[in-house]
Order: C-alpha cells, then sequence, then structure tokens
C-alpha cells in the first residue's frame, strides 16, 4: 500500500519535471496543504537532486521553494517542455527586493506583453562563423560539410563536424586568417599547434596559419576560451588592444573583452598567465579573473572568480549570477541577435541562476518577466524592455 509520504514524493517529482495532470495537481497540493513544509522539503531535495546533482541546495533556497508552492493553486501544466527545460526553470533564481524564489513558478499569470506572439519569436544562437583567408576571401562555415575547405601556402585548412583546423606540409610562410562570429553565432577552431580556441557570439580571432617565428601570437575581439598546447620555447601571446596583451606558456583560461563591457576580464582555469596592460604587469594563479577597465587600463585582481559562470557560455548556458538588467540583456542581443531598447528608466533589479543557451528568446524573457520586468519582442530582432 502507498504510503502519503512516498505518494508525495512521486507527485512532487511529476511536479518539478512539469508532468502533473490537473488532477495530480490538486492531489499534490493537498498532500501539501495536509503535510505542511516540514515533510515537503525531503521530497524537495530528492527532486532536486535528480536534476541537479551538481548542486546542493541551501536552507534559504529550500525555503523559498517550499514557500513557493504554498502559494500555487491547481492550473492547467504548461505543455511542451522538455525534461531539460524543466530543470533549468527549477534552477533558475531571480533575486530582487529580499531575494524571494521564483524559479519553480511554472505559471505565470502577467505572462509576456502583448505583442509578443510566436510570429516575432527568436530562435537561439548556433553553430556558425566567417572565416576570412590571408587573401581577403571569405568562407560561411554554417553549412558547409566535412572537409578541406581551403589551401593556403601549404596549409590545408579542414572542417570537421564543426570545428576548424590547420594541417600545415612544409609551410615555409604564413598568412593570417580571421575568424569571426557574428551575433547568433559560435565556433570551435584547433589552431596550427594544437590550441584549442572556443569563439563566443560577436567575437574574432586573428592567427596564422603556420607558428613560425619564436612566439605564438593571436589577436581577439569579444569572448573566446583558450587551452593552450604547451611549448616553453615559443610563448603564447593573446593580444587584445594597444594596451592590453596575455602571455602563457600551457594553460586554459577564459577572456571576455567586449568593448561594450566595463573591464576586460581574464578569468584562469589552469596554469598560469600574465595580464600585461599600460605598463602594468600581474601574473594570475588559477581561479583568479584580471579585470582591466576599458576605460583607463587599470588592472584590478579577483583572487576567487566564479569560474563556473565565466565559462557557462562555453557549456552551453546562460548564468546570471549577480548580473544586472543591463548585463542579462548584453548577453542576450549577442546570442539572438537582437537589439534591446529601453523604454524609460532601466530597471534596478539583480538575477541568479542558469539557462541553457537552446532555449527560444520567448522562454527566456518568460522567466525573466517572474522578477517584476515586462518585456515585449517586436519585429526586426528588437526586445523592448517596458517601465
Amino acid at each position: 500500500m502507498q504510503t502519503s509520504d512516498t505518494r508525495l514524493q512521486e507527485l512532487f517529482d511529476r511536479w518539478v519535471k512539469n508532468q502533473c495532470s490537473p488532477a495530480e495537481q490538486e492531489e499534490f497540493l493537498a498532500l501539501v496543504e495536509k503535510t505542511g513544509p516540514d515533510e515537503l522539503t525531503p521530497a524537495l531535495e530528492a527532486a532536486w537532486l535528480s536534476l541537479q546533482p551538481e548542486r546542493q541546495l541551501s536552507a534559504g533556497e529550500k525555503d523559498s521553494m517550499v514557500d513557493n508552492i504554498f502559494r500555487q493553486s491547481p492550473a492547467q501544466p504548461v505543455s511542451g517542455w522538455s525534461r531539460w527545460w524543466a530543470a533549468a526553470a527549477a534552477a533558475l533564481v531571480l533575486c530582487f527586493a529580499g531575494g524571494a524564489w521564483y524559479g519553480l513558478q511554472k505559471n505565470n499569470r502577467n505572462g509576456i506583453t502583448a505583442g509578443n506572439n510566436s510570429s516575432h519569436d527568436v530562435e537561439p544562437g548556433k553553430e556558425g562563423a566567417i572565416l576570412t583567408l590571408g587573401n581577403g576571401q571569405t568562407i560561411v562555415l554554417d553549412t558547409l560539410g566535412n572537409g578541406v575547405i581551403a589551401q593556403q601556402s601549404g596549409t590545408q585548412v579542414v572542417l570537421q563536424n564543426g570545428s576548424l583546423s590547420y594541417e600545415a606540409s612544409g609551410a615555409d610562410e604564413a598568412s593570417f586568417n580571421t575568424m569571426t562570429t557574428p551575433r547568433g553565432r559560435k565556433f570551435q577552431l584547433v589552431l596550427p599547434d594544437g590550441s584549442k580556441v572556443w569563439l563566443n557570439a560577436a567575437s574574432s580571432l586573428r592567427y596564422p596559419t603556420a607558428f613560425t617565428g619564436q612566439e605564438r601570437r593571436v589577436e581577439i575581439t569579444g569572448e573566446a576560451y583558450f587551452e593552450i598546447s604547451k611549448d616553453a620555447a615559443r610563448p603564447f601571446i593573446v593580444k587584445i588592444n594597444e594596451q592590453t596583451d596575455i602571455q602563457v606558456l600551457g594553460t586554459q583560461f577564459n577572456v571576455n573583452a567586449y568593448t561594450d563591457e566595463a573591464n576586460i576580464q581574464t578569468t584562469l582555469v589552469e596554469g598560469s598567465v600574465r595580464v600585461r596592460s599600460s605598463g602594468q604587469s600581474r601574473v594570475l594563479t588559477p581561479g583568479q579573473q584580471a579585470q582591466i577597465s576599458n576605460k583607463g587600463g587599470n588592472v584590478t585582481i579577483l583572487d576567487h572568480a566564479n569560474v563556473d559562470q565565466v565559462t557557462a557560455w562555453k557549456n552551453g548556458f546562460f548564468n546570471f549570477h549577480g548580473a544586472s538588467l543591463p548585463e542579462v540583456m548584453r548577453q542576450l542581443s549577442r546570442w539572438y541577435d537582437i537589439d534591446v531598447i529601453y523604454e524609460g528608466t532601466v530597471p534596478d533589479q539583480q538575477f541568479e541562476g542558469e539557462l541553457p543557451t537552446t532555449l527560444q528568446l520567448s522562454q527566456v524573457i518568460k522567466i525573466l518577466t517572474k522578477v517584476d520586468v515586462k518585456f515585449r519582442i517586436e519585429e526586426g530582432q528588437r526586445l523592448i524592455v517596458l517601465p
């Protein structure tokens, strides 16, 4: 015979995954009302761990999530959400004012404002880039199949399963290529020395088709994650602008150098790098982040950077930990290739949590509206932030 505790656990698992029928929702809420928050918390922990095993819930998050369930009323569940989408919605914490938990709020009574309908929705970004060869020829990589796509000075340019690489056969000289990811695209490439680079949206990387000198030098705009092959005799140099570069031997690090952000951020994941800017030189250890002002070039070191947040984009996520509304909007603008327009004063809100980058824009902003910010999607790739 099934006990009320096991039935509560079963229904809670279904509720978190958005699989409850209307009758099951009524039964679940009746059990919640009968048993109370103390009995619900273990069910919450078990369901959370089944979806997010890598992160423990804090006591405050448990309490807020339980409180949110008690505010629910029976309603028809939203159909068509995948298990992953349900997990992401459950994981998103939208903090404002007192920091209430809204991530498990499945029924958005306010919804998205009028004018935001499926005909104006925006698909998420995808893999793709534009390769500019040394002779100026451009190649759009989005739809090309596997194989050799170009030959330059004895070097073959090979596209294989969404990654670009270079195969040199006695190249005496190098020409420079530029990989550019427009808004709404990201891409991966392997440099001639075997180093791997992931380019985020609205970014570029300029590099030689062969490293022939005493150093390996590339230039970046936007954001990229690097895994550098070790070569003690030839340091690897990442040039960001005329005042700033990064020197490495063999390491993994992320560079965020978007010009519309306040700072250039270099975050070290593994190994060691030296950041140089405007006559200043600082060596980073793993977990540290160098923040370089885009205006004055001053260098500040953050000792305990949130590496998971910094590298979330590479792994297919938005991580909004501590992000302001303008910071969130800049991320969405790059990935969804949209223009963000503020009507009136910019709302002073702070966000927490994580969402997959595979969601449509309407799905993302449906969650963001739970922080008392309203949006409207318009034709022409425009997202309006309403006062």
